[in-house]
């Protein structure tokens, strides 16, 4: 039969590329086992993956020694020291971007909040705000307002688009997909909004055999954060950008509770300078912090993970400034024009072709001998290789580095409540210090007592206070919101919503007899 003869080319393959084990346990499986087995095998492209493997162990066999010195990366410009001139020259330039219709955003959001206690998404986590905003909506709602800037700013009112790619993993995409839906996509229009997969890859034994889960299952692993390129190609996402002229490309990580979605500032800086890749950095807290930092090798732009940075080299300083030498830290904030983003995506050019793995030796699940089970080992015995997004500036002719501000920048969850640590409680602290901080530039003041009963006390026992997104974007615009409170102070525990009634803030508004609020 046709079948049979589709199963025995499929068995031919795999013979002729050394992996002719996968079917040991054929003859075991049944029929709907076997359909399972020959679709995934069917899936994976022996060649490229063979490429990659043997690639990506000769590298890791050679050692990180071996490659050459690093030097640190010192940021092009900073948000912190930049002129006023400069900053707004930088975001007039980003706002223009998007209204153009050339601006896309993609976020990367395959990753589940085991660490946080929950099974669902990362985005789907509620950081305990007043609003109760989770990742995604707080994003969502962000991109709307970068929408809005532009329209009002740089395109005189018309509608502005931006579309969002949303990467997700196999374990994440019907459950973002669906709560997205659940949310009518939070207020944006859903033809903006596009999910697609990031890919996985066979394990491997350390001689290079793929190694089988089950009798009819072989053993994968996401292929990296790196895998996105890859991803945005079979998805067709680079094609719909090219379409749409999208000449500039802003990607994110979810799991960061400030990141300024579609950032005009960082966007318009890069876009200035006309470079095929930017990074938005900040500075190490200090020597020992866990993220990976910028470096340049041979030329080349590199990051060196924090767990790959030799001790001395963490703790290095500048003899002339004191502080640490390499301190410009990856935090997901990456720039790409579209033309560059393409090369890295296209199966036969040389990002692809040449893109070296991060060789993981893991214990994975294997079949046992008969073939009637699974079992875990004692000690690795499996390689999982994954790429890093980071990857591709070592390609890039030239990358423009932005320093950014921490406070403003970044507030990652990654573990759970409580832990004091990169959790919800450190990003609640944030980002309520961060909108503190609007409302008093906004000659606000914040009323800790609400007396009227509006705000709500989280189980910590605090009073957040958070802005939302449709008020402001990054602290701009707050004035006639503070004024629509009596004698501008804004009660803790709420969410500051914009000025829907003007009238109520002219009515409410600070009488320039009156003494100041206080601060």
């Amino acid at each position: 039969s046709k079948e049979e003869e589709a199963v025995d080319a499929l068995r031919t393959r795999y013979e002729a590329a050394g992996q002719g084990h996968v079917f040991a346990h054929w003859d075991k499986c049944d029929e709907g086992e076997r359909n399972a087995l020959a679709a995934q095998l069917r899936s994976v492209d022996l060649d490229h993956v063979k490429k990659i493997f043997d690639r990506s162990i000769a590298d890791h066999d050679t050692g990180a020694a071996a490659k050459g010195e690093i030097e640190p990366v010192v940021a092009d410009a900073s948000v912190l020291k930049a002129s006023a001139e400069d900053l707004s020259e930088w975001r007039e330039a980003g706002l223009g971007v998007a209204s153009l219709g050339e601006l896309a955003v993609v976020l990367l959001a395959g990753g589940q909040g085991t660490r946080l206690g929950s099974s669902a998404p990362k985005g789907m986590y509620d950081i305990g705000l007043p609003s109760g905003r989770t990742l995604f909506r707080l994003q969502a709602e962000r991109l709307a307002k970068l929408m809005a800037m532009s329209s009002e700013e740089a395109n005189q009112g018309a509608p502005v688009r931006v579309p969002w790619y949303i990467m997700t993993s196999p374990h994440t995409h019907a459950a973002t997909e669906k709560y997205f839906h659940d949310n009518e996509f939070f207020g944006l229009d859903s033809a903006e909004v596009t999910f697609f997969q990031q890919g996985s890859l066979p394990c491997f034994t350390p001689e290079g055999k793929i190694i089988m889960q089950s009798k009819h299952e072989m053993a994968t692993a996401p292929d990296g954060n790196g895998g996105i390129y890859a991803a945005l190609h079979h998805s067709g996402v680079i094609d719909d950008m090219e379409k749409r002229g999208i000449r500039h490309v802003y990607a994110y990580c979810v799991d960061n509770a400030l990141v300024k979605v579609g950032d005009p500032t960082y966007v318009g800086f890069c876009a200035l300078r006309n470079v095929e890749a930017g990074a938005k950095v900040i500075a190490k807290a200090y020597p020992e912090e866990a993220v990976g930092v910028f470096t340049r090798r041979n030329g080349e732009v590199h990051v060196v993970e924090y767990s790959e940075m030799p001790a001395e080299l963490a703790s290095a300083t500048d003899p002339e400034t004191g502080k640490i030498k390499f301190d410009a830290a990856n935090v997901v904030l990456h720039y790409y024009s579209f033309d560059f983003l393409k090369k890295c995506c296209a199966p036969d050019d040389v990002v692809q072709s040449s893109l070296v793995y991060h060789v993981a030796k893991k214990k994975v699940p294997r079949v046992t001998e008969d073939g009637a089970g699974t079992e875990t080992p004692d000690a690795p015995n499996g390689i999982k290789l994954e790429a890093f997004i980071f990857d591709v500036y070592k390609y890039a002719k030239d990358v423009a580095f932005l320093e950014g501000e921490r406070g403003a920048d970044f507030a990652p969850v990654k573990n759970k409540e409580g832990t004091g640590k990169d959790s919800p409680d450190t990003a609640r602290a944030l980002i309520d210090a961060l909108h503190r901080e609007w409302i008093m530039n906004a000659e606000g003041s914040v009323d800790e007592d609400d007396d009227d009963g509006l705000g709500v006390t989280h189980a910590d026992g605090k009073r957040y206070v958070e802005v939302a997104p449709a008020a402001s974007y990054a602290g701009e615009g707050l004035e006639p919101v503070v004024r629509s409170y009596f004698m501008g102070f804004v009660p803790a525990g709420l969410s500051i919503e914009p000025v829907r009634d003007n009238k109520r803030a002219a009515e409410n508004a600070i009488d320039e007899d009156e003494p100041p609020a206080k601060k």
